[in-house]
């Protein structure tokens, strides 16, 4: 991790594809700079069951730490709304949504 805390000042999720049974959905923090890190990728399991991991790009970059390692994993969109949400500085509003594509690739 950074050794500024504040080092995020809000995330963003993007939905990449809203077809059933094939959604994803990407999470990024922002930092200061305004530059986009995609830190959480959630893929549909199964119909309307979803699993989120940490990307690797987090992990190249900011590396793990006891709340965060390349074996974690969400089953909850709560559980990933809480971890981006402890990630950004507490004066940041931490929620912006996009759409990306209504189709998959």
């Amino acid at each position: 991790m950074p050794a500024n805390d504040d080092a995020f000042v809000a995330w963003e999720e993007h939905i990449i594809c809203h077809e059933r049974g094939s959604r994803v959905v990407h999470y990024h923090l922002k930092d200061t700079f305004g530059d986009l890190v995609l830190a959480v990728i959630g893929t549909e399991r199964s119909i309307r069951h979803m699993a989120y991991v940490v990307s690797d790009e987090f992990l190249e970059a900011y590396g793990s730490n006891e709340s965060i390692s390349a074996s974690t994993k969400w089953r909850a969109r709560r559980e990933v709304v809480d971890w981006l949400t402890s990630m950004v500085s507490n004066e940041a509003s931490p929620l912006h949504v996009s759409s990306m594509c209504s189709m998959c690739y």
